[in-house]
């Protein structure tokens, strides 16, 4: 069976696809739930 690799151009377009949110953090390592909603979510419900 021979299967096709990946090109640049494939994984450029998987790389679009991620989500990206800046979550700032205090000096205690606390961050905002509230200006971060999809990073709280990942954290609390994985």
């Amino acid at each position: 069976m021979v299967e096709k690799l990946p090109t640049a151009l494939d994984w450029a377009d998987l790389v679009k696809q991620i989500p990206v949110e800046e979550v700032e953090f205090d000096e205690n390592g606390h961050y905002d739930p509230k200006k971060a909603p999809d990073f709280h979510d990942r954290m609390v419900n994985g």
